[in-house]
Order: C-alpha cells, then sequence, then structure tokens
C-alpha cells in the first residue's frame, strides 16, 4: 500500500510538473516572399491532433511546454517545424512551396488562396520558365496556361512574342493584356530588357472576377508578374552560366538550281533562259556566245542560305545572392544574356540588375523592389515583308546562278559600274545580261553596308509601404516609377548599292529615333482583415493615379563622310543646293487616370465565398461626358471539400466549384487624344503649314466587355490528379471601329464606337502523377482551350473588308477574304476562278477564267486566329534526375502565304527563282495541273490559303542535381545542377512556308524560329 501511495504522489508530482512547465506561446507568421502576415496558417503540436489558426493579422496563440515542437503549414508554402525554447515568442516566416504556386493566387492587388478565390486564373512558376533560352518570357509561356494564345511573330533576337488571353475582344482596338510586375503596371514594349529568371510566379487573370480590379485597363486580361525575394537565413550566392547553338530548320519547300530554273525561264520564252536559249531565233547573241554564256553559269549554283545565314550562338551569366533575417531580407541578381541570330546581323546582348528589399519591423512592413536593364539589339533590314532588302526574302528569290564575289572579294551588285567599283563579272561587262539580276548580291551588300540598331534602357523602381493600425486594419501604399528609352539607329553606308540609292545626295544616310516613355503609378489606401468564428473577411479600399508620359525625337541626316560611319558627324550640312537638307520630326503626348477601387472577399466557414469589387475610373482619353466610368465584378466560391459529405473522401482531395460575372473595358492601347480633333504639319507648293489631320468624336468612348465565367478545380488520390475546367461567355460592345469617309470631308476615317463582338469558350487542364513514390515520380500533364469568335453587331453597317480579311456580321474576326482559285483550263492553261453568287456573296460552284476582285468569298478560307490551342507534355523525376518535355498545338486556322506568291509565280518565273514544283506548269502535254501556264497572270486567290494548323514539339529539359551527400565534403557548396535543352525541335504541319507560328495573317518571309541547342550548370554557394 505504501509503494502504491508512493507511485500515485509520484505520477501527481510528474503531472503537475509538466503542467506548471507549459506556457503560452505566442507569434506572427510571415510570407518569406513579400514579408506580409499569413492568416489562416494551421499551427500543430506535432504528435497530438491539437491544432490552432492564425488569425488576420497572422497571430497566433498555443499553450505548450518548452521543448515542444510546433508544424506551421499553409497552403503553397513549405511546412516548419520549430522547437519552443525559453522565449514565449516564436515568430516563424514560411517560405513558397515551388511545386504548390498554382495554389497562390497573386492579383497585383491582394494575394489568396486557390481554395478561397472566385476568379480564373493560370499560375505559372518561375521554375516553369526559367533558363529557357528565349530572352523574353513571352516566349517563354506558350503552352503553359489554357486559353494563353502564345504566338512569336518572329525570330528575331530581342522580339517579344504575341499574347492573346481567350480570343480577340476587339476590331481595330489594342489586344495585349495589360503587364503588372510587383503591383505596377509597365510598358509591354520592353521584356527583351528584363530578365524573366528573376520571376517568382506568373499569375494570369481571365474573368472578370480577376481583371474587373483593373476596370478600364483590363479587357484584354491581366498578366501579373511576382519577383524573387529574398528568404531568411544565411545568405545564399548562385552562379548559374548556360550556353549554345541556334540552328536553321528546314522550309517544306524546295527551290530550283540553275539547270531547272534556265529550262523553267526557256519553257516560258523569258528571262534569261530564254535569252541563251537556242531555240531563240530573236537573240542578239550568236548561238556560239549564247552556248558559253550558258555552259558557264550552268556550272554555279549558289547556295544563298549559306550565305546569307549562320549557325547562331548564345550564352547567358547569372550571379544572384539572396538571405536575411526575419525582419529584413534581400534578393538581388546581375545577368548578362548575348544571343547571335542566325541571320547576319542579328544579336541581342543584355545586362540586367535587379534588387529587391522587404523589411519588417513591429506593426510595419516596407519594400522595394528595383530593376535595371539595358540592352543593345541589331536587326535584319525589312524582316516580314516582301521587299529584296529582307535576307529572308532575297535568299530565296535570287537567281541561283548569281555570284556574289568578284575575284578580290568585294561584293557585285547592278550598280557597281556608278559607284566607283570595277565591275568585276565578265558576263555583266561583256554582254550585259546579268547586271538586272543581281537580287542576292544587292541584299548581301545592304547587309553588310548598313546597319539598324536599337540601345534600350529599362528601369524600375517600386516603393511600397503597409502600418498596421488596429486590429487587422492596415494603411498601405506603393509607388511604382516605369521608365524606358529606346534610341534606334539605321546607318547606310555611302558607295554601297542601297546608299546610292538614296534619293537626298546618293551618298547614304544616317538617322536616330528616341523614344522614351514615363510612367508613374500610385496606389494607397486601407486594407482590413479578420477572422471571427467561422467568419473571415479581407477587404480594400484604394486609391489609384496613374501619369503617363511619351516623347519621341527623330532625325535623318544625308551625304555620309566615308570615314565617319555610323555617327550623325558624318552628315554633310544640309544646304538649299545639295539637296541634303536633314529630315526632323517628333511628338510628345501624356495621359492620366484616377481610380477608386474597393474589394471585399468573405469566406464562411471554409466553404462559402463571396467576392465582389468596384472601380470607377477617370481618364483623359475620353471627352469630359464619358470621362468617369465604373466597372465591376461579383463572384462566389463553393469549397465542396468541406462538406461532410467530403470532408472525410479519401480520393477527393480538393473541389471547388467558381462562378463570376463582371464588366472591364479594353482601353489601356487606344489614342490619347481620340475625342479631339487634331492638327498636324503640311506642305503646299512648297510652303510648310499646319492643317486638320483627324476630324475627331465627341461621343469618343471605351470598349465595355462583360464575362460570364464558371469553373471547377479538383485535386485526388492523394493529390495526384490536379485538374480545372472554365467555361465563359464574353461580349465586347461599342467596338472601336475606324469608319471610311469621302475624300470630300477632308479625311479618310473616323474613328466611331459601334457594334458588338462575342467570344465563347471552354478551358481545361490536367496533370496527372501515373506513378508517385519517395524516389520515382513521373506525370503526365494537358491543357486545351477551345475559343469560337463572332461579330454580332456592326452597327448602321454589315461589313467591310480589312486588308485580305471580311469584317463581316455572323463571322469570327480574321476570316479571309478573297477569290476563289477554281483550278486550271485543261484545254489553254489558264487559271480559273469561281463566281460568287451576289445574293449569299458566296461561290456558286461556276468558274470563269476572268479575275475579278469583287467575287470574293469567305465560304472556304477559314480565319487566321486559332479557335484551338492547348500543349501536352510529361515529366519523370528520379532521386537527382530530372526529365521533362513539352508540345504545344495550334489548330483550325489558315494563313495566307505570300511567299509562295513569289516562289511560285507564273507571272514572275524570269524574275525570281522558283520552286521546284513549277516544273509541274501546264503545257500542252502537261494538262492536268494546278499550276497555270507560264505567262499567266498570278493574282491573290485562295490558291495561297493554307492549313497553317501545327504541332511544336517545344522543349526538352534533361537535369541533374548533385547528391547532397556527395557535396557534404565540400563546404562552400550547397547545390549543384546540370541540365540541357532543346527548343523548337520538331514541327508537325501541312504549312509549306518557313513558319507556321505567325502573328498576323500574311506569312510575309518572316524571320523563323530557330531550333535551339543548350546546356548550363547553376551552383548554389
Amino acid at each position: 500500500m505504501k509503494k502504491l501511495l508512493q507511485s500515485f504522489f509520484l505520477l501527481f508530482f510528474v503531472a503537475f510538473t509538466a503542467v506548471a512547465q507549459q506556457k503560452t506561446v505566442t507569434g506572427t507568421v510571415t510570407a518569406a516572399d513579400d514579408g506580409l502576415a499569413l492568416p489562416g496558417v494551421t499551427v500543430k503540436i506535432k504528435g497530438t491532433t491539437n491544432v490552432v489558426q492564425t488569425n488576420s493579422e497572422g497571430r497566433y496563440s498555443v499553450r505548450v511546454a518548452e521543448g515542444t515542437d510546433l508544424e506551421f503549414s499553409f497552403i503553397g508554402y513549405l511546412t516548419l517545424t520549430r522547437r519552443v525554447g525559453a522565449s514565449s515568442t516564436l515568430n516563424v516566416t514560411l517560405q513558397l512551396n515551388s511545386s504548390e504556386l498554382s495554389d497562390v493566387v497573386v492579383t497585383g492587388y491582394t494575394q489568396t488562396s486557390k481554395a478561397r478565390t472566385v476568379s480564373s486564373t493560370s499560375v505559372v512558376g518561375g521554375d516553369q520558365i526559367r533558363n529557357i533560352p528565349q530572352p523574353s518570357f513571352t516566349s517563354r509561356l506558350q503552352g503553359q496556361a489554357p486559353g494563353v494564345n502564345v504566338l512569336s511573330g518572329t525570330g528575331q533576337p530581342g522580339s517579344n512574342a504575341s499574347i492573346r488571353i481567350r480570343g480577340r475582344n476587339s476590331i481595330q482596338g489594342g489586344t495585349t493584356p495589360l503587364y503588372i510586375v510587383d503591383g505596377v503596371a509597365i510598358d509591354e514594349a520592353t521584356f527583351s530588357t528584363i530578365n524573366p529568371n528573376d520571376f517568382e510566379s506568373i499569375t494570369i487573370l481571365k474573368d472578370a472576377a480577376g481583371t474587373a480590379l483593373y476596370g478600364s485597363r483590363g479587357g484584354n486580361g491581366v498578366v501579373v508578374i511576382k519577383t524573387r525575394r529574398g528568404t531568411s537565413g544565411r545568405v545564399v550566392i548562385g552562379y548559374n552560366v548556360q550556353g549554345g547553338v541556334d540552328v536553321r530548320t528546314r522550309p517544306k519547300f524546295d527551290m530550283m538550281n540553275t539547270a531547272q530554273l534556265l529550262a523553267l525561264q526557256e519553257q516560258g520564252k523569258s528571262g534569261i533562259g530564254w535569252t541563251l536559249s537556242p531555240n531563240n531565233a530573236g537573240s542578239s547573241l550568236a548561238p556560239a556566245r549564247r552556248a558559253a554564256v550558258r555552259d558557264s553559269i550552268s556550272k554555279i549554283n549558289t547556295d544563298w542560305t549559306d550565305i546569307f545565314f549562320r549557325d547562331g550562338k548564345f550564352q547567358s551569366h547569372e550571379v544572384t545572392a539572396s538571405g536575411g533575417n526575419d525582419q529584413t531580407r534581400f534578393y538581388s541578381s546581375f545577368n548578362y544574356y548575348s544571343q547571335e541570330g542566325i541571320a547576319l546581323r542579328s544579336s541581342l546582348d543584355r545586362y540586367t540588375y535587379r534588387l529587391n528589399l522587404d523589411h519588417t519591423s513591429g506593426r510595419l512592413t516596407l519594400g522595394l523592389q528595383s530593376n535595371l536593364g539595358w540592352s543593345k539589339s541589331n536587326f535584319i533590314e525589312s524582316e516580314g515583308s516582301v521587299t529584296l532588302a529582307n535576307p529572308f526574302a532575297s535568299v530565296y528569290l535570287a537567281s541561283p546562278w548569281e555570284n556574289p564575289y568578284g575575284p578580290d572579294g568585294r561584293i557585285i551588285t547592278s550598280n557597281n559600274t556608278t559607284n566607283g567599283f570595277a565591275p568585276f563579272n565578265p558576263f555583266t561587262a561583256q554582254y550585259g545580261l546579268l547586271a538586272d539580276s543581281r537580287l542576292g548580291s544587292n541584299a548581301l551588300d545592304r547587309l553588310y553596308n548598313s546597319t539598324l540598331k536599337t540601345d534600350q534602357i529599362k528601369t524600375t523602381a517600386i516603393a511600397n509601404a503597409a502600418y498596421e493600425i488596429y486590429d487587422g486594419l492596415k494603411l498601405t501604399t506603393t509607388l511604382g516609377l516605369d521608365y524606358r528609352q529606346t534610341v534606334q539607329e539605321r546607318s547606310i553606308f555611302p558607295g554601297s548599292h542601297a546608299g546610292v540609292a538614296v534619293t537626298n545626295g546618293n551618298q547614304g544616310s544616317f538617322s536616330d529615333a528616341v523614344t522614351r516613355v514615363l510612367n508613374l503609378t500610385s496606389t494607397s489606401g486601407l486594407t482590413y482583415g479578420k477572422s471571427w468564428g467561422k467568419s473571415q473577411i479581407n477587404a480594400n479600399a484604394l486609391v489609384e493615379a496613374v501619369r503617363n508620359r511619351f516623347n519621341t525625337f527623330n532625325f535623318t541626316g544625308y551625304g555620309i563622310n566615308p570615314k565617319l560611319l555610323n555617327t550623325p558627324a558624318g552628315i554633310t550640312p544640309g544646304t538649299n543646293t545639295n539637296a541634303m537638307i536633314p529630315a526632323v520630326g517628333g511628338s510628345k503626348t501624356e495621359y492620366g487616370f484616377t481610380s477608386y477601387i474597393g474589394l471585399v472577399n468573405y469566406t464562411y466557414d471554409r466553404k462559402y465565398t463571396i467576392q465582389g469589387s468596384y472601380r470607377v475610373d477617370g481618364s483623359s482619353k475620353l471627352p469630359q461626358k464619358n470621362r468617369w466610368q465604373d466597372f465591376y465584378s461579383i463572384g462566389a466560391n463553393w469549397n465542396a471539400k468541406e462538406e461532410d459529405f467530403l470532408k472525410d473522401s479519401k480520393f477527393v482531395n480538393a473541389l471547388t466549384l467558381r462562378a463570376s460575372f463582371g464588366e472591364t473595358a479594353t482601353a489601356q492601347n487606344q489614342s490619347n487624344f481620340g475625342y479631339l480633333p487634331t492638327y498636324g504639319n503640311v506642305s503646299y507648293a512648297g510652303v510648310s503649314g499646319i492643317a486638320p489631320a483627324t476630324p475627331g468624336n465627341p461621343d469618343y468612348n471605351w470598349e465595355y466587355k462583360t464575362e460570364l465565367n464558371i469553373g471547377v478545380d479538383f485535386a485526388g488520390w492523394d493529390n495526384r490528379i490536379r485538374s480545372s475546367v472554365d467555361v465563359y461567355s464574353s461580349k465586347t460592345n461599342n467596338l472601336f471601329i475606324a469608319q471610311k469617309l469621302s475624300k470630300t470631308s477632308g479625311f479618310d476615317e473616323l474613328a466611331i464606337n459601334a457594334g458588338n463582338m462575342q467570344n465563347k469558350g471552354i478551358e481545361a487542364n490536367v496533370a496527372v502523377d501515373v506513378l508517385a513514390t519517395s524516389n520515382f515520380v513521373w506525370t503526365l500533364n494537358a491543357n486545351i482551350a477551345y475559343n469560337k469568335n463572332e461579330i454580332t453587331n456592326l452597327g448602321q453597317a454589315t461589313e467591310y473588308p480589312l486588308g485580305t480579311s471580311i469584317i463581316r456580321v455572323g463571322l469570327p474576326f480574321g476570316s479571309h477574304y478573297i477569290p476563289g482559285f477554281a483550278g486550271v483550263d485543261p484545254a489553254n492553261g489558264n487559271p480559273l476562278y469561281y463566281n460568287v453568287d451576289p445574293a449569299t456573296k458566296e461561290m456558286n460552284g461556276t468558274t470563269t477564267s476572268v479575275f475579278n476582285q469583287n467575287a470574293q468569298s469567305v465560304a472556304q478560307w477559314g480565319t487566321y486566329v486559332p479557335p484551338t490551342t492547348g500543349a501536352f507534355g510529361t515529366s519523370l523525376r528520379y532521386k537527382g534526375f530530372g526529365l521533362s518535355t513539352l508540345f504545344a498545338f495550334f489548330e483550325g486556322f489558315s494563313m495566307f502565304n505570300n511567299e509562295s506568291f513569289f516562289l511560285a509565280s507564273t507571272s514572275q518565273f524570269s524574275a525570281y527563282n522558283q520552286q521546284t514544283r513549277m516544273v509541274n506548269a501546264w503545257t500542252p502535254t502537261n494538262t492536268i495541273t494546278d499550276i497555270p501556264r507560264l505567262g499567266a497572270p498570278r493574282e491573290f486567290t485562295s490558291f495561297d490559303i493554307e492549313d497553317a494548323s501545327f504541332i511544336r514539339w517545344r522543349n526538352l529539359t534533361l537535369s541533374y542535381d548533385l547528391p547532397a551527400k556527395l557535396l557534404s565534403n565540400v563546404k562552400f557548396l550547397s547545390g549543384v545542377r546540370v541540365y540541357a535543352m532543346g527548343q523548337n525541335l520538331a514541327t508537325w504541319t501541312k504549312w509549306t512556308g518557313f513558319d507556321p507560328e505567325n502573328d498576323n495573317n500574311i506569312a510575309q518571309f518572316k524571320y523563323p524560329a530557330p531550333r535551339n541547342f543548350s546546356f548550363g550548370i547553376d551552383v548554389k554557394f
């Protein structure tokens, strides 16, 4: 009994002591990326079921004993375990989980979890686009998100891709989305001067619940970029080096060699082939001389692609540093990126520096995000146009028998004899036959004896502060500066083929154009966050002011001193007698707007969320009567996983249903003074003056877009299946239209608002971890989007042509409008064309050999805007090894192949080289063909409308992270990753031009996307 009592008192003493040692521990949980408090974080006493949650200010309180482990977890962040020490205060900072960034939605004004958002968003983690060897992040986004149409209009280094979100929302207005970096709108023309490796995440806002936050600027979607931030802990230094090569891809057509082209011209009785033909009885040359010349040039087969193009190369060096403590954190990076394009003279060199600072002290949070970039680009001439200065045109149009170089290595041009150079080509000098057929040489001379350079300085500086006034109520402010200076310099050297052709003085030219853009943004107001019982509310009341200033200055001087090239010092002073007076121009404009923004997000019982936003914009772009406009959105979210019937489900990990509706506008790219009559400089009879330039429209207004979106997000099977589906319908009314005016008015057109456009679509994406173990993960992923565009109203009109397309009620934007090619008349080889029914305006099945420009149809030719887009890929991870690949596709669109118009021409075969398919041209013995007889007129018809749908093997990446155990003996190394990448590896398409990836309706010898191979090493110290 005594021993029993002793045991009882001992147990009582131990229990009493344990209780006595318990204490109340309090603290604040903040996010490492922005230093802001995190509400709703789960704080669990490890080894027990006891949990508490942080309140709206990120604070928590829990009773535990010293030495107890607390586990902090929150969606989108890495779980952290901290041991309770002697102190009663334990503040912690959670790091973003890069593998779960899609669970965090950043709108620019707010940040919330995926479970509470009501809007349709796509989140692309920085690791998904990091180190891809393309200088602009816009190109890196292709295939990463459903409903985000990314098309690179050119492979020129330093160029941006075009992005369209959920189709086209305007006919003649702006279509680019709004870009927000760290809460401030930036100029979209400068992405080649920003380092995409500095991005932590990219959130794409697609429906009104997200875009209405930006009111008049959000109608085309919003791309919100959050840059990388420092994390508390020791300073981590990183060095990332990458290098690779760009190689040409082969077009899906073959060009004729010398023998084939001579035979074709002889068949068509035109050109040098006919001049040198032994069958040409009317030739002025003796048969022996004809034979000698023909024999000589037949031995020449110039491969112009080897002369104009090269294997490009690139390199990237990046140094990063980050670290800090619970109060102050920093991230900095320096990057050098250099790329030589596959075309001679095309290149990009870029230097960028970023410094981000965050500081938390009590109730005060401060932040600074700054970036400075400088880039220098060299562009080729006339890229994307059918001119002989464009090397991608001349390289195929040039004759194969043309030898560009003389005996001393200098380029022979068609005006060598007039610009002081000796006529090196004996055939030109002796016979005068080839002097007018030096297309390739002239273009090559232009390439070497002219420059087109662009220097760009880009800087952003964003300062933000937040002060907690009382119990979840904060005063916040953000000040942002975005500045760009672009200097474009163009030189044409004297003595060159192009220099002689300069009208003013015939001695070359030098021009400079400077553009400066300054954008200032101020956003201030109150934010409130509070949790009580089953309720959680977040609210924002903000005032925003934006001021934008834009100015340009340009000049062109003539008569260049050959000893002073690429500088204005070489310009000859202009006089009234030498015709070398410089041309000078420029412009200056500015706009501003003020906004009042309100946003409320309320969640009840973690199940039901409702959100409303209201914004009033006042803009100087509109007349006084339309200046102030309001925009709104309302949305709801049902977190079904929290319901009793799913709460304990082991298969369903997340199930959320969303719905939203709201109104925005597409105004960010519109004219600053579209409503005012404007004046411009004119000259009449040699006298300068000022005359009306635009008539102005006092009723000028914005295009307004309303949108309904319904979506569902699902995760299951231990989160191994992750998917979302969205269905939407949007309508743009008050469309911008350039109304044609009678010439008697003195103006060509008037900017008006008339008509409606509609977009309906569905988007889906899914990722499945097919196999998942501690050492091996195999994931399949895919996304797809379908968008149906339709013009539903054009005001008082029903249609009007726009380029080679037709704007017609009932049709989608971009519908091709062109006469129908009906084949070849087997009797005479003439081209045939379809007639059009005057009533239905469609082809009626009858044909004619008479070309009628008015007999145009849209029935068969489709649209150049892809209605279906998407991507699919897979990734494998085994221990330190990683393998991933991505395929992107664009389906259901067609383009006008303006390249084939010249390279398969029955009327210009004597002037330009031709595709080998021209050997199938009609002859009396070859009557069944789709190529008319040589000499027949070549017209713009459906013959050149081609299916441009394609699948592109976009990326393949192989990587290896050296094991930590292997690095443990090297004290100064904390991580080493080696990786290899391939870009644009293959393309499957019926398109026969250069590259089906185009951002307009006509393919015109654009710079094709190269194939890239690279290797890199990423080291952490």
